[in-house]
């Protein structure tokens, strides 16, 4: 939790920063967004893992209130997950995730270069576990793992998430976004006190593609 407030603070100095321009056009958007997410799980000791292929889809509202800066908020559906191809078993959560954002801007015309980065707070609605082969799932069988056929733990998620990307404006305020994010979870997703991991935290990658629309445009006086 610390961690977490931390993460706030930052946001929060990174907008008043870049603040600070009189007579600016600010910008609100709205749109949609789709991708791919690549997501292990750090656990200690050690489990030799391979990414897990998801997917992440959603809405965006991002507002530009200040010359080069503002904030951006989603709502999606995203999958994370883990896999273990040594033992054919992989394991699949789906999260409702809201990322609230410092959102950075470079460039006035057509393509802009941008910087999202800040913290995340995810829902879990459901998992799925899967085994190649079902003697693994046994108990004593290769591969065995005591969190077999146990949900996780932690049902919230909280975050830190860093993105960056491009976007080339169109010439009726729409744009596209392609962008490229990095995320590591703070919480254990399994209670270390009941399991022997003493660590059992998510991260991993998202590439992602939205389309976003302009609403309106108001001058600051």
């Amino acid at each position: 939790m610390k961690n977490f407030l931390l993460i706030i603070i930052f946001t929060c100095w990174a907008t008043q920063t870049f603040a600070q321009e009189d007579n600016f056009k600010t910008e609100h958007y709205l749109g949609f967004t789709g991708g791919e997410t690549f997501t292990k799980v750090r656990f200690h000791p050690n489990i030799i893992e391979s990414y897990l292929l998801g997917n992440s889809m959603g809405i965006v509202y991002r507002l530009i209130s200040e010359p080069h800066i503002g904030f951006q908020a989603e709502v999606n559906m995203t999958q994370k997950g883990w896999k273990e191809d040594s033992i054919g078993y992989s394991r699949r959560l789906n999260y409702i995730t809201i990322p609230i954002m410092t959102h950075i801007n470079l460039g006035k015309k057509a393509v802009r270069f941008t910087l999202n980065l800040g913290p995340e707070i995810g829902f879990k609605l459901s998992e799925d576990e899967k085994f190649s082969d079902p003697s693994t799932s046994q108990p004593g069988g290769f591969g065995n793992r005591e969190f077999f056929g146990q949900p996780i733990n932690a049902k919230i998620d909280l975050l830190f998430t860093v993105g960056m990307g491009m976007e080339y404006h169109l010439k009726n305020g729409s744009a596209f976004a392609l962008e490229g994010r990095g995320f590591y979870s703070l919480p254990n997703i399994f209670d270390n006190k009941t399991y022997s991991y003493s660590l059992s935290q998510s991260n991993g990658l998202q590439v992602k593609l939205a389309y976003i629309f302009q609403l309106k445009k108001k001058v600051k006086k």
